[in-house]
């Protein structure tokens, strides 16, 4: 099972903007599935993920622990230390309310996403972007990486997900891509001064 993968904090943040930027409502909760289907079209296509870090089947589908807990620390201001140089506490502008939102206020660093991140980063915003509440709930929970998720761990509130999970029933996916992450994956275990 992998599950995690290198999470760059620079990168989160500049994805979070790049999205926040791009959709209407920047929820906590669009924020943190249009990064999971971002990242499972850009597993399947390309072998790696935008973000990475740890995603979890929470009860209202799946979620990068990681950008959630930021999210979660810039509406306390309790922002992890690893995120302090990303001047991310700035970056948004916090909207409150039941379920507050996450403007951008600034640009997004796009020296930190590739081609090929923009190019799923859009896709994913031009499918699921606009999609109401229910439906995008409803796509996430029945995605075999989530059930799979809730099924290992059934009393568990936030089962963790397994990225090898990513690959079924993922219209994305291309040959060889898994066992390209998986074999990236073993040589950052082996070799962990050299991840990037």
């Amino acid at each position: 099972m992998i599950k995690w993968l290198p999470l760059k904090p620079e990168k989160l943040v500049a994805t979070m903007l790049y999205l926040a930027h791009r959709v209407n409502d920047p929820t906590k909760w669009r924020i943190g599935k249009l990064l999971f289907l971002a990242d499972f079209a850009h597993l399947g296509r390309y072998g790696r993920p935008i973000v990475g870090g740890c995603y979890c089947a929470m009860p209202n589908g799946p979620v990068p622990s990681e950008a959630l807990e930021l999210m979660n620390g810039l509406l306390t201001g309790a922002v992890r230390p690893d995120f302090w140089h990303t001047n991310v506490e700035s970056a948004f502008e916090i909207k409150p309310g039941q379920y507050p939102l996450f403007f951008a206020k600034v640009e997004p660093d796009m020296e930190e996403l590739s081609e090929s991140d923009i190019e799923v980063l859009d896709e994913v915003i031009e499918k699921f972007g606009k999609l109401i509440f229910s439906r995008l709930s409803e796509i996430v929970h029945a995605m075999p990486a989530y059930v799979r998720a809730t099924e290992r761990e059934p009393d568990s509130k936030n089962p963790d997900m397994d990225y090898e999970d990513f690959w079924e029933g993922n219209q994305f996916a291309l040959h060889g891509t898994k066992e390209l992450m998986q074999e990236d994956y073993a040589l950052q275990k082996a070799f962990p001064d050299d991840a990037a």
